[in-house]
């Protein structure tokens, strides 16, 4: 990921909800799409994601990126956030690094933030997703 190093989910700096369901609330559970937008030290991407969350654990998927994850709930707040860390698999061609995600629902979608360190510098990737089959 490096633009695809530090691209993966989104993570601990997701933009608060109003109403946040709760982290084990089934309105976290299914297939959810979108775009994720990754910022760098030295420039910003946009690449298409999707997520699936079931119960304690999650895949992601980066096709452009060429890479996924398999995500493991690490943690949950009283608010309605859940907290996963993402380890990544890349496909030939693929960079992506692990990292931390963070999610949660709000207006019927997922907020998602995503959060790493690469060669001594933050990356940062947010998303909105939308339920996907709807």
């Amino acid at each position: 990921m490096r633009l695809s190093v530090s691209i993966l989910l989104a993570a601990g700096f997701v933009a608060a909800g109003s109403v946040a369901a709760r982290a084990g609330d089934a309105s976290l559970a299914g297939s959810w799409a979108g775009e994720m937008r990754q910022v760098d030290p030295d420039r910003e991407s946009r690449y298409p994601m999707t997520l699936v969350l079931k119960g304690k654990s999650g895949e992601t998927s980066y096709p452009t990126l060429k890479c996924s994850g398999k995500l493991t709930r690490i943690s949950e707040t009283k608010s309605g956030y859940a907290i996963y860390q993402e380890t990544v698999t890349n496909d030939p061609g693929g960079f992506c690094i692990d990292g931390i995600v963070t999610v949660t629902t709000d207006a019927g979608k997922i907020v998602l933030g995503w959060f790493a360190a690469f060669e001594g510098s933050p990356s940062l990737a947010s998303a909105v997703l939308a339920r996907e089959g709807k």
